[in-house]
C-alpha cells in the first residue's frame, strides 16, 4: 500500500514554551512585555510562549518559528535591565533560587480569568513542575484532502465526516505517542533545584530520556479515559471529567493529543465549530537546535500523522485498558534504557518507509531515515548526546549554549 499524494496536503502550526534566564543561569524574576501577537506568557511571568501562524509547508513553518525567536531575542537583548536575559534552550528549568516564589503570569482586563486559572493550577500542582516547557505541533489536512475523503466515504454530512476522521486520528496518535517520545526525548538531565528547595547548581540524572514525558512529567493526578467511538462521545467523556471535579476545565486535560478548532478552546466551541486540527503535545525542547526542534523531526511528524490516518482501524477497540497500556508505553519510551520498544519502533518505521517511498521528496525520506538511524545506533539518540554534553554541568554549559544560540539567532534573523 502506498501513500496518496493528496493525503500529504496539510497545514501546520507550532506553540513553543520557553523560559527567560539571566546570565548567571537563574530563572528570571522580572516581568516583561513583548508587544507581539506571536509571543505571550504561559504559566509563569518568566515563561514565554511562541505561537506561529498556520502554514502549508514545514519549511515555511520553521522559518516563521525562527523569526519569532529572533524577535524574542531582540527584546531580551534590549530590556535595559541590569542582567541580560536569554532564552533557556531546555524543557527543564534552569536554576531556581532557594526561597524564590515562582511568579504566576499576570493578565489584566478581559484576560483576568487566565490568571485565576493559573492560580488554581498552582494550588493543585507543583509550581516547579508547571515550569516544564515543550512544543505543541498542530496538524490539519487540507480542505481538498478532506473533501476527497468525504466524497469517497459513506457520510452524508461533511462536518460529521471531518470530525470522525480527526477523532480516529487522535485515537491512533494517543496509541502511538510512545514512538515520537522514544525518538525525540531530549530532557535527560536537570538541576537539583527542580526537586529541592535548598540546593542548586548540581546536575541530576534519573534514568529518563525525557523527564517531561516520563513518570515525573506533567500529568493529571488521574489517568484520563476518553471515548473515541465518535465525536460527540469524545466531547462528552471530557465534559464528564469536568462535571465530576476531576478537571477544573477542559484545558486542564494534560493528554498527548487534543482535538481543537480555530477559536478559543472550550468544549462548547469545539462542538459548535467542529474539529479543525489535532494538537500533539509531547515534544521536548531540544537544546541541540537553536530553535528548539529540528526541521527533520517536524517533517517526520507530518509523515507520522498521514501514516496513522491511512492505517486507522476502528477506534471502538481503544478502550480503557488499551488507553492505560498506551500511557504505560509512553512512560516506558521516556526511560533512558528502553530496548523493549526498539524492535516495534523499527518495524513501524520500515513500514512507513515502504508506504512513502517514491511518493515524498528526498528531503522527507531523509527525515524518515534519520529516525531509523537513531534506532540503529542509540548513540544518535538525542538523550544520549545531551547527557554526554550537559551531564556534568547543565547550568554552565546550558548558558554557554543559550549565549551561542543568541548569536546565531541574531546573525540569521530567520532561515
Amino acid at each position: 500500500m502506498k501513500c496518496e499524494m493528496i493525503n500529504l496536503e496539510a497545514t501546520f502550526g507550532l506553540e513553543l514554551e520557553s523560559l527567560r534566564v539571566t546570565e548567571d543561569g537563574f530563572l528570571s524574576t522580572d516581568s516583561l512585555l513583548f508587544n507581539d501577537s506571536h509571543i505571550s506568557k504561559d504559566f509563569a511571568e518568566s515563561q514565554m510562549e511562541f505561537v506561529t501562524d498556520i502554514y502549508d509547508s514545514i519549511p515555511l513553518l520553521y522559518n516563521a518559528l525562527a523569526q519569532i525567536y529572533h524577535k524574542a531575542d531582540s527584546v531580551l537583548k534590549n530590556t535595559g535591565n541590569k542582567n541580560r536575559e536569554f532564552i533557556w534552550p531546555f524543557s527543564v528549568p534552569p536554576c531556581i533560587k532557594p526561597g524564590y516564589d515562582i511568579k504566576i503570569a499576570e493578565f489584566g482586563g478581559a484576560d483576568k480569568s487566565r490568571e485565576e486559572y493559573r492560580q488554581i493550577l498552582a494550588e493543585k500542582y507543583d509550581k516547579k513542575k508547571m515550569l516544564y516547557c515543550g512544543i505543541h505541533f498542530n496538524f490539519s489536512f487540507s480542505d481538498e484532502c478532506l473533501r476527497k475523503g468525504f466524497e469517497e466515504s459513506n457520510f452524508a454530512d461533511f462536518k460529521e465526516y471531518k470530525n470522525g476522521r480527526y477523532v480516529k486520528l487522535a485515537a491512533k496518535t494517543a496509541e502511538y505517542t510512545w514512538l515520537p517520545v522514544l525518538l525525540m526525548g531530549a530532557s535527560p538531565v536537570f538541576d537539583i533545584s527542580f526537586i529541592s528547595d535548598t540546593e542548586y547548581g548540581a546536575t541530576m540524572f534519573d534514568n529518563e530520556s525525557s523527564r517531561r514525558c516520563g513518570r515525573n512529567g506533567y500529568w493529571n493526578k488521574f489517568e484520563p479515559v476518553l471515548n473515541y467511538s465518535n465525536f460527540n462521545a469524545y466531547i462528552k467523556s471530557i465534559r464528564s471529567m469536568v462535571e465530576r471535579g476531576l478537571l477544573c476545565s477542559e484545558s486542564e486535560l494534560y493528554y498527548p493529543v487534543r482535538l481543537k478548532c480555530h477559536d478559543i478552546y472550550t468544549l462548547d466551541k469545539l462542538y459548535e465549530n467542529g474539529t479543525d486540527y489535532i494538537e500533539f503535545r509531547m515534544l521536548d525542547i531540544n537544546p541541540l537546535f537553536p530553535y528548539g526542534i529540528s526541521k527533520d523531526d517536524l517533517m517526520f511528524l507530518h509523515m507520522f500523522f498521514v501514516y496513522l490516518d491511512t492505517h486507522s482501524e476502528t477506534t471502538r477497540g481503544f478502550n480503557k485498558n488499551k488507553q492505560y497500556a498506551a500511557y504505560d508505553k509512553i512512560l516506558l519510551a521516556a526511560r533512558y534504557k528502553n530496548q523493549k520498544l526498539i524492535s516495534s519502533a523499527k518495524e513501524m518505521l520500515y513500514d512507513m518507509k515502504l508506504f512513502f517511498e517514491g511518493v515524498v521528496s528526498d528531503e522527507y525520506m531523509q527525515a524518515l531515515c534519520y529516525q531509523i538511524e537513531k534506532l540503529e545506533d542509540e548513540n544518535k539518540m538525542y538523550s544520549r548526546i545531551i547527557k554526554e554534553q550537559y551531564g556534568d554541568n547543565l547550568i554552565e554549559k546550558g548558558m554557554d549554549t543559550a549565549k551561542k544560540y543568541s548569536d546565531i539567532i541574531e546573525q540569521n534573523g530567520f532561515i
